[in-house]
Order: structure tokens, then sequence, then C-alpha cells
């Protein structure tokens, strides 16, 4: 009879334990700084456009610009717009018009890790977003590339804009070999 005093005392104190880890694990605990905007920023998925602009400068002359749209359909992603590339020959630019269908907006949303320690010290974080300069050494480690970059980059600067709990555009600017590089991204949800 003792024993079974114990055990169903033993098993009373494990089911309170229990029910008070559940009670104190709050599954909606509130993210808050870069987390939230590193979480916001993986919710891009969800936006019904992106909107990629990319051009690339030296000096005056535009070397290169990109405008893509990439919007969400039930199977993927239709994506419109053109590319045009300098060739300063008979005509300045060569124009490639763009519309295809892709399983996912992989080119549009590129791997992002957001980590305090990636940024100069003077980075800004607030509830309408963040604006960071990343340091060098850590370039890779905010676009998760592996191997070599395909072209150098310098001062290169993180622009992210929060509007409705959601990021409403991404902008990365920096400079490679003697060009300025923008690319942005603007969601619509």
């Amino acid at each position: 009879m003792k024993k079974r005093l114990i055990l169903l005392t033993i098993a009373v104190m494990l089911l309170t334990i229990v029910t008070v880890a559940f009670v104190g694990c709050d599954p909606e605990e509130e993210v808050t700084g870069l987390a939230l905007i590193q979480q916001q920023y993986n919710d891009i998925v969800t936006a019904k456009a992106i909107v990629q602009s990319i051009t690339i400068k030296s000096g005056e002359i535009t070397q290169f610009e990109s405008e893509k749209t990439y919007t969400k359909t039930d199977d993927g992603y239709t994506v419109t717009g053109t590319e045009k590339k300098f060739n300063g020959v008979d005509k300045l630019f060569d124009e490639t018009p763009i519309n295809e269908t892709v399983q996912k907006a992989v080119d549009a949303k590129p791997t992002l890790n957001l980590n305090e320690m990636y940024f100069e010290g003077d980075y800004r974080l607030s509830e309408t977003g963040l604006t960071a300069n990343v340091k060098q050494a850590n370039v890779k480690d905010v676009f998760g590339a592996t191997g070599e970059l395909k072209a150098p980059t310098d001062n290169l600067m993180l622009e992210m804009s929060v509007s409705g709990g959601h990021i409403s555009s991404v902008r990365i600017s920096y400079d490679s070999e003697g060009s300025h590089v923008v690319i942005t991204l603007t969601m619509t949800y």
C-alpha cells in the first residue's frame, strides 16, 4: 500500500512539473530585434508580387539594368521584365525581354542571414526597419555564400523597410571594381 502511495505521489509530482513546464512555455513568445526582421524577411514568400531592380553604373554610364516582376500564381511565379546590357557599339544597349514561369522566386529573394556581429557598430534597427553597413569580412556570411564571390564587394550597405508587419523593401548597395551596384526588392502582399 505504501508503494502505491509513493508511486501515486511521484506521478502527481511529475504531472505537476510537466503542467508547469507547458504553462511556462509561451508558444507565441514575442520575437524582437534582428530575429523579427529575419522572420519577416523569410516571410517574403507570402508576397503576391516581388519587383527586383538591379542597376550597375560606372560613373554616369549604366552598364547593366534589370527589372523583373515575380507575380505569384497557383503553381509558382510568372516573371516579366527586361534586362539591358551596355554594348557601346552601334546601339547603347542590348535589351532582352523576360517572360517566363518559375517554381520559386529564388532569384528575387536572396539568402539573408542577419546577425549583429556581421554589421559595423553604427547599424540602426527600429520598428520601421534596418540600416546596416556589412563588415567586409562577413559579406559571404550575410548572404550565405560559399566559395569565392564572382566579384569583389566594398562598402556594402543593407537597408530593409518594414510596413504593416511585413518587409516592404530591401535595398543592397555596394561598390565593385569601380562600379556601383544597387539591388532593390519591393514587395506587395
